[in-house]
């Protein structure tokens, strides 16, 4: 079996890119796996496993893909990295592995052109959808209002054979819309990157917490800042922040506003090295999201990896998780619910080393990446039964439209009939 696999590589700075990477060589024992990207440069290491292949959308090597057996696309929320990905699978139908359910701000960003965007609102939810893009622009709602109410995850899936999920609220969810094939499988990761040093961790103030990845206003950095600047024994603690931020220099700003110069430090985007170094001396994780966008995260993987506790929001992904592994924060209570993890970890820290050593278990049992190459390989397995009949479809479709172009006055359903069983006849193997 040959499989196109498009995605972000290495040294992307994205969890999906880490995520071909934790993979690829389990894929790759199964089946034989071909990369393409339209990076300029990655990580050479993957060309140990198998070819890394370049492509423009001008200039589409379509012959080449067509000697695959099925193209699968990584889609997350970020149009830079994923926006080229979505475009060619609008052109070349294959799996689409959801990273992210809710798309509104990847269509957003992927349209300069705001007229564009408008009108992508207008044909997915009608003529409410284009009026509240409108308003939107005008900024009568606000992205949390729109991602909640409009996701367009339906747009990101248009022509997909198939959809895979690592989230089992998304996958019901899509199931009961009952227009794809919907497969649900729990996210990778090896664990075997570093040993935990949780046992021989000297635990002593100023307690060491950790905020990594892409940092956007959904992961609640300045709802932390504020609930750190209001507790009483804010200078227990010390909060290193890893990673790209939306907006540093307002960040910065309100650092210095809540007078928190000397308990907080923006480190920046690091080297994974770096990073699992920080991850291995810090004491308590914080994974916040809301709104959610739908996504397992990459990031909860990594801090299960070293053992650490973590604070995350009882909401999407997140709520599903075991509550012995995570310290719960509610979305509307997000400063009652952190001060009372700090003031938790500072009474009985051994509590929460606890859910770091839970959730570390959790990684090792339900997110081998062996497992989850195996269940890719039985997906594509089940899509390529119903691909003749997915394509034959969408031909039958096509020819329906541009008949009721020529000749509106066809309305025979015998006659369609007889359209759709010659078109099954030509494209029959």
């Amino acid at each position: 079996m040959k499989i196109n696999w498009f995605s972000p590589l290495p040294p992307a700075n994205t969890e999906i890119a880490n995520y071909t990477k934790t993979l690829l060589p389990y894929l790759q024992e199964k089946v034989e796996v071909t990369l393409w990207t339209n990076q300029q440069k990655w990580d050479e290491e993957l060309e140990k496993y198998t070819s890394v292949k370049q492509y423009k959308l001008e200039q589409m090597p379509w012959f080449e893909l067509n000697q695959g057996d099925v193209n699968i696309y990584n889609l997350g929320n970020n149009a830079s990295f994923h926006g080229e990905i979505w475009q060619v699978a609008q052109l070349f139908p294959g799996i689409v592995i959801l990273h992210d359910q809710k798309l509104q701000d990847f269509f957003y960003m992927f349209y300069p052109d705001k007229n564009d965007y408008i009108q992508q609102m207008k044909k997915t939810y009608g003529q409410e959808g284009g009026e509240s893009a409108r308003l939107f622009l005008n900024e009568y709602h606000s992205m949390e209002f729109m991602t909640e109410n409009y996701p367009l995850t339906s747009l990101a899936l248009e022509n997909a054979l198939g959809v895979i999920t690592h989230n089992r609220e998304v996958y019901l969810s899509l199931s009961q819309e009952n227009q794809w094939l919907i497969g649900y499988t729990p996210l990778p990761y090896i664990n075997d990157r570093c040993e935990s040093n949780l046992d021989q961790k000297q635990q002593q103030k100023p307690y060491k917490l950790i905020m990594f990845g892409f940092i956007g206003k959904n992961r609640r950095l300045e709802t932390v800042l504020q609930a750190l600047s209001q507790f009483k024994q804010k200078d227990s603690f010390r909060l290193n922040i890893y990673g790209q931020l939306w907006d540093e220099n307002y960040i910065r700003e309100q650092i210095q506003i809540l007078d928190l110069e000397n308990l907080v430090t923006i480190h920046g985007f690091v080297s994974d090295e770096e990073l699992d170094f920080a991850l291995s001396n810090s004491d308590l994780g914080i994974n916040l999201r809301y709104p959610t966008m739908g996504e397992a995260s990459g990031s909860q993987m990594r801090l299960w990896n070293h053992s650490l506790p973590s604070l995350v929001t009882k909401i999407g992904w997140y709520s599903n998780l075991n509550s012995s592994a995570v310290a719960f924060v509610r979305h509307d209570r997000e400063i009652e619910d952190i001060h009372k993890h700090l003031q938790g970890f500072l009474d009985n820290p051994s509590h929460y080393q606890q859910m770091g050593r839970k959730g570390k278990k959790i990684l090792e049992t339900d997110h081998r990446p062996e497992l989850y190459a195996e269940a890719i390989v039985n997906f594509v397995t089940e899509i390529s039964k119903y691909r003749s009949h997915s394509s034959i479809d969408r031909i039958v479709k096509r020819v329906a439209i541009e008949l009721n172009y020529l000749n509106s006055d066809i309305k025979s359903p015998e006659y369609l009939s007889y359209i759709s069983e010659t078109i099954k006849f030509i494209t029959a193997k």
